[in-house]
C-alpha cells in the first residue's frame, strides 16, 4: 500500500507562516526539521519549508485543503489577519460542506472546509 507522506511548500519567511498557522489557522507543529540546508516545520501532512534560493511557487500548487471546525469563523479570523479572501463561506448542499478559500501569506490557497 502506498499513501501520502506530506506535501512541502517553500515559504518566504519561516517565522511568519508559523505565526499564521499556528495563531490564526489553529494548527499545531508536529515536527521541527533544522539542517544546514532546510528549515521546516511540519503539521501532519503538511510541510514547511526554507532554504537558501528557495521560492515559494504558489502558482505550482492549485490549493491545499484544511479540515475545520467552523469555516466561517476561521475565514473571518484570516481576514481580519491579513489574508486576502478570495471565496467566502459558501454551503455546497451536494457534499453537505461549507467551504471557503483564503490565501496566505505566500499566497498558497487555502480552501477551509467544513463537514456537517
Amino acid at each position: 500500500m502506498t499513501t501520502v507522506g506530506n506535501v512541502s511548500i517553500y515559504v518566504s519567511d519561516l517565522e511568519r507562516s508559523e505565526r499564521f498557522y499556528v495563531d490564526v489557522l489553529g494548527l499545531e507543529v508536529t515536527a521541527r526539521v533544522e539542517t544546514p540546508d532546510v528549515r521546516e516545520l511540519i503539521f501532519g501532512a503538511l510541510m514547511l519549508a526554507s532554504a537558501a534560493g528557495a521560492t515559494p511557487n504558489p502558482d505550482g500548487i492549485w490549493k491545499v485543503y484544511l479540515d475545520v471546525d467552523d469555516s466561517a469563523g476561521l475565514h473571518q479570523r484570516a481576514v481580519d489577519a491579513g489574508a486576502p479572501s478570495v471565496m467566502p463561506p459558501t454551503h455546497l448542499e451536494r457534499f453537505d460542506i461549507t467551504i471557503s478559500m483564503i490565501r496566505d501569506p505566500d499566497g498558497y490557497l487555502l480552501e477551509l472546509g467544513q463537514r456537517h
